[in-house]
């Protein structure tokens, strides 16, 4: 009895709500489904894993940098940072200069191209290759105190040409994970 009864008043409910109902149902059994395959197949010990080796990662990095050298960089602000005077980004002062280059690791593919510009080979290169590179480093000259940054340019698949291009690097790029090298003047 209490099933016809109810049966009734579904039938005579609008279409609209019955849609509704429908739709909110299934939506929490998803819901609920997902959390059940969580519950079983969670990958929180994953997630434990991975947190333990970004923060081991995070303290040998941390033990490489001196104090000194991590308060002058973080002070910087983002976006460019240059040797030169410049209305465009911040001017370094030499010991700065110095801590952003020894810190540096990665150079931008726009300092790539704007070296490649003056070594028609190596653009060549760098554009047949679908604009790979090989290797790249950044270091500081303590002789000469300039920053230099060099890449090694692919061979393209059949043939053993490899283009070293070197040059002093000028400009810097900051951002809120890292220092890249932004400008490379190699003329």
């Amino acid at each position: 009895m209490l099933l016809e009864i109810n049966s009734k008043k579904y039938k005579e409910t609008p279409e609209g709500f019955k849609k509704i109902v429908g739709l909110v149902g299934l939506t929490a059994a998803i819901i609920i489904i997902f959390l059940i395959l969580d519950i079983f197949f969670g990958g929180s010990d994953k997630t434990l894993v991975s947190d333990k080796t970004v923060e081991s990662d995070k303290t040998i990095e941390s033990d490489k940098i001196s104090d000194s050298v991590k308060n002058i960089i973080s002070s910087l602000p983002k976006g460019r940072l240059n040797f030169f005077e410049s209305s465009v980004g911040r001017q370094l002062s030499p010991s700065e200069f110095e801590a952003v280059c020894k810190n540096t690791k990665i150079v931008t593919q726009r300092a790539i191209m704007g070296a490649n510009i003056t070594n028609y080979k190596a653009q060549q290169l760098y554009f047949d290759n679908g604009n790979k590179i090989d290797k790249y480093s950044v270091k500081w000259d303590s002789s000469s105190k300039k920053c230099f940054a060099e890449y090694t340019i692919r061979a393209l698949e059949g043939t053993s040409d490899t283009i070293k291009v070197s040059g002093e690097a000028k400009g810097f790029l900051k951002t809120s994970i890292d220092t890249r090298v932004y400008f490379i003047k190699n003329f």
